[in-house]
């Protein structure tokens, strides 16, 4: 059975520094695409899989990965009602890691295992920019 789900981070938590800027954010986003390569190990949590992927960017907002599998993962940069920045994964016909001839793992245990995977990426990102990689 198909499946999909979205997982949503704030980009910059009060404690967390240095900020992150929305240009800072999608240029870490693109470095981590080319950097991966056609193909790539990705594991979301105890999900792992492998796969090819291609990826389709549209400035600051949208990066949608279409894997081999026929899965699709997008990546949106969005704003709270107070300016707050928020990165989304979103994942559709699929979620990596799950086949689909099992059933969905529940929306608390996905949220835990993609969140962890998100603010990995968000760390990645600041830990670029104080490195002075972005």
């Amino acid at each position: 059975m198909s499946s999909a789900f979205a997982v949503t981070r704030p980009v910059n938590l009060c404690e967390a520094e240095p900020a992150i800027t929305e240009e800072q954010l999608w240029k870490g986003l693109h470095y981590q695409a080319r950097n991966a390569g056609i193909v790539r190990e990705v594991g979301f949590g105890y999900f792992p899989d492998v796969f090819t992927e291609i990826f389709e960017a549209h400035a600051a907002t949208i990066m949608y990965c279409e894997m081999d599998t026929g899965k699709r993962v997008m990546n949106v940069v969005s704003y709270g009602p107070d300016d707050e920045m928020f990165l989304a994964y979103g994942f559709a016909n699929g979620i990596p890691g799950v086949a689909a001839d099992q059933p969905k793992p529940s929306a608390k245990d996905l949220n835990g295992i993609i969140g962890k995977t998100l603010k990995e990426a968000i760390a990645l990102v600041r830990q670029m920019i104080k490195e002075r990689k972005l």
